[in-house]
């Protein structure tokens, strides 16, 4: 049986979460897996979650990692792995607004028996809905992240679950899993150096799919792994403030993860209008010329990481096509037509 190490992070957890973070550590702790670990590793927290935990749960299988400050996402991922027992497999990254099923793991860890895949995700559900929150997805010649999600549309979320249904496959083929959980084989995490700690908040998770995809690998999504997840409990405390953030990794994706020089030019100059049309619609045009001036000022490190870093190829059929303006239903429709087309019996990927 594979050892397995869950990294679950942290930021003031106890205050913003209330009783959902006893639960979510309650229910990592009572999976039906034999073989695994969980790190609770604390992003400096100020509201004593980190002490809370040590003193309310007394398990062998959880650890406490206390770290100085919040580093976010990637980073505060990255640090974490690096305290990972050595004789891990299978490195699990879980939002601290999740509650998993019992048989979650054994689930999900069943996803590796393709030696190709290197990357899964459970289906999240949403807490407040009762819907499939994210089956991950794909990206468009724009370098937007073409999300698959039945949230928000009843109609949608009707969909996916006969297409779960219809394929009776134990994976859904994606280009990226949703990093709210999901689970990495750990020489692969090693292989690309983890999490690009330049993106936060936002494409965290594209950072680790993206190089999958170019080395030849496959991100599937394991419907019958159940994990229940409340939307931005947390984010949306600091999402404010990593406006401009969100702007410039963006833009950044399309710089450094697509391939070809025809492919750059039109994603970099659609995704410069969308972010443009993106920061007047939201009020806030400073934080555009805000993050085309990093880009400015960083460009010359950017070329350096473009090099070095595994790209989107631009044959790739995980690829949509698509005009440059979308509402929500063409988006829905075009992601989901590619989860048909990339998932169907006959399909080639």
């Amino acid at each position: 049986m594979k050892k397995v190490t869950i990294i679950t992070l942290n930021w003031n957890g106890k205050r913003l979460l209330g009783d959902l973070l006893d639960k979510h550590i309650c229910s990592l702790l009572e999976t039906d897996y034999e073989n695994f670990e969980v790190i609770f590793a604390d992003n400096g927290s100020t509201d004593g979650s980190p002490n809370y935990v040590e003193a309310h749960f007394k398990d062998p299988k959880l650890r406490i990692l206390r770290m100085g400050k919040n580093y976010g996402y990637s980073k505060g991922n990255n640090l974490a792995f690096k305290e990972v027992d050595p004789a891990t497999e299978i490195v699990v990254f879980i939002n601290n607004d999740t509650i998993v099923d019992k048989a979650w793991l054994k689930e999900l860890i069943k996803g590796f028996s393709d030696p190709d895949v290197v990357i899964t995700q459970p289906l999240i559900m949403s807490m407040e809905t009762g819907r499939i929150q994210f089956i991950g997805g794909f990206v468009d010649e724009y370098g937007r992240s073409m999300t698959i999600s039945g949230e928000y549309d009843e109609r949608i979320n009707n969909i996916l679950m006969g297409l779960i249904k219809t394929l009776k496959s134990s994976a859904l083929r994606v280009l990226w899993a949703y990093g709210a959980c999901i689970a990495v084989k750990k020489e692969f995490f090693e292989r690309i150096g983890g999490f690009n700690e330049l993106f936060f908040p936002g494409l965290e998770e594209q950072t680790l799919c993206i190089p999958a995809h170019s080395l030849g690998y496959k991100t599937i999504i394991v419907p019958r792994s159940i994990v229940w997840h409340r939307s931005g409990a947390t984010i949306k405390h600091v999402q404010k403030k990593y406006k401009g953030h969100e702007t410039f990794g963006r833009l950044l994706f399309v710089l450094i993860y697509t391939s070809g020089l025809k492919m750059l030019i039109k994603g970099l100059i659609g995704r410069i209008i969308l972010e443009f049309l993106i920061s007047l619609k939201m009020f806030n045009p400073l934080a555009f010329f805000e993050a085309l001036y990093r880009l400015c000022r960083e460009f010359r490190t950017i070329l350096c990481l473009r090099r070095r870093t595994y790209k989107l190829p631009s044959n790739s059929p995980y690829i949509i096509k698509s005009p440059l303006l979308l509402n929500k239903y063409l988006h829905a429709a075009l992601a989901l037509t590619k989860l048909f087309e990339i998932n169907h019996p006959n399909s080639a990927t």
